[in-house]
C-alpha cells in the first residue's frame, strides 16, 4: 500500500495532507533519498527517463577519461534518480560500495498527483526500449503507471482516484486503520507525557512537600 492511498481515504483532513508541487525542482538541496541504478548503456537510459517519463538532468558528471560516469535525473522535488554504467563502477568502487550489476532491478514509487498519466504512457511508449503497463486503478484507491526502463528497473508513478471511483470496502477498512492509528497515538501520548504532579520535596524525616502548587 502507497501512503497516496491512505491519503486518498481523507478527503475531511485534505489541508492536513502534504502533496508535492507538481513542477520541476532544479533547486541544490541535501538529497533526503536517492536511489542509484546502473544501467547497460547510459544515453539509452537517459532518453528513456528524460524524453519518456519527464524527468530533467540536472547534472553530467564526466570519468576520468571524460565520458559521462554519473547523470543526476529529478522530477519533482525529491524525485531524484542517479543513473551510472554498471561495468564502470564495478571496476572502479570498492567491492562493498559498488552498485549491483545491470541485471539487478528495483522498483521505486514515485507521487503522480495532478499528471496526466495516460499522456505521460503514451508519450514513454512512442520513445521504446522500455516498456510501459497502465494507466490503472488499483485496489487501493490509487491510479497508476508502471514504466520499465530498458534495464528492467521498474519506476511506478501514483497518483489518487476520484473520491466518486473510490472502492467502498477499502475506504472503510481504511477508516479502522486510521482510528486505530489515532488510537495509539493518543495511548502514546498519555504515556510519555509529564506529571502534572511536580517532584516531591524533602523537608524532613518523614515528611515532604508536593511540588505541586
Amino acid at each position: 500500500m502507497t501512503s497516496s492511498a491512505f491519503d486518498a481515504e481523507q478527503p475531511h483532513e485534505e489541508a492536513a495532507v502534504e502533496v508535492p508541487t507538481p513542477e520541476i525542482d532544479l533547486s541544490i538541496y541535501v538529497m533526503p533519498f536517492f536511489a542509484t541504478l546502473t544501467v547497460s548503456q547510459l544515453e539509452r537510459s537517459r532518453r528513456w527517463y528524460v524524453d519518456g517519463l519527464g524527468f530533467v538532468v540536472l547534472a553530467t558528471i564526466p570519468g576520468p577519461t571524460g565520458e559521462p560516469a554519473l547523470i543526476h535525473l529529478r522530477r519533482w522535488r525529491y524525485q531524484d534518480l542517479l543513473l551510472v554504467p554498471a561495468r564502470q563502477e564495478q571496476e572502479r568502487a570498492p567491492s562493498s560500495l559498488a552498485p549491483s550489476s545491470a541485471g539487478s532491478r528495483i522498483r521505486l514509487t514515485f507521487a503522480a498527483h495532478g499528471t496526466d498519466l495516460a499522456q505521460l504512457a503514451a508519450t514513454a511508449r512512442t520513445v521504446g526500449d522500455g516498456t510501459i503497463e497502465g494507466p490503472y486503478a488499483t485496489p487501493w484507491n490509487t491510479f497508476d503507471v508502471l514504466a520499465r526502463d530498458p534495464d528492467g528497473h521498474e519506476i511506478v508513478f501514483t497518483s489518487r482516484l476520484p473520491a466518486e471511483q473510490h472502492d467502498p470496502a477499502f475506504a472503510a477498512r481504511m477508516e479502522q486503520v486510521r482510528q486505530q492509528m489515532q488510537g495509539t497515538g493518543q495511548a502514546s501520548h498519555r504515556a510519555t507525557a509529564p506529571s502534572r504532579q511536580g517532584p516531591s520535596l524533602p523537608v524532613g524525616p518523614g515528611e515532604e512537600i508536593s511540588g505541586t502548587p
